[in-house]
């Protein structure tokens, strides 16, 4: 899969996570089964009862931010599956982010997202619509080997 749909599918699967337990919830939700039907007429109801799930152990979680990101790279992973699948599924991807997020409270429209790379790598990250992140360390001695970092609102 290409980079700008693996930082689509973040985007995506932090939008998801993000709206779980919040007034975003059902629009949200509806539109997530939706996107899927493009894997056959049933995956809607699949993925319907992942999300709901889902959104229980959040909503349930003592800690619901910690809750929503250990949701995060599973629903990183369901999008880019269906993403490598469905590219054309890209602009229905990205207009769930713009909805969601439009949706959501304005307090609740805060991403903290910590990346880290090592020298060498390459790290994405998403942290709302029209955002992105792309840290790419060179492989030389002098390079840092530390964690990069970065937090943000959605744009």
């Amino acid at each position: 899969m290409s980079d700008p749909m693996s930082v689509l599918a973040m985007a995506g699967a932090t939008t998801i996570v993000g709206a779980m337990a919040t007034s975003a919830w059902e629009a949200t939700r509806g539109r997530v089964a939706e996107l899927f039907r493009r894997r056959g007429a049933d995956e809607p109801a699949t993925v319907g009862a992942q999300l709901d799930g889902d959104a229980r152990l959040v909503a349930d979680d003592p800690d619901p931010q910690a809750a929503r990101e250990d949701l995060l790279r599973p629903w990183a992973r369901r999008l880019a599956v269906l993403l490598n699948e469905h590219p054309e599924a890209g602009e229905d991807v990205r207009l769930l982010v713009e909805r969601a997020a439009a949706d959501l409270p304005p307090g609740t429209q805060q991403w903290v997202q910590h990346i880290t790379a090592h020298a060498g790598g390459t790290a994405f990250g998403a942290q709302g619509p029209g955002s992105s992140v792309h840290v790419h360390l060179p492989s030389t001695p002098d390079a840092d080997d530390g964690p990069v970092g970065g937090a943000g609102r959605p744009g």
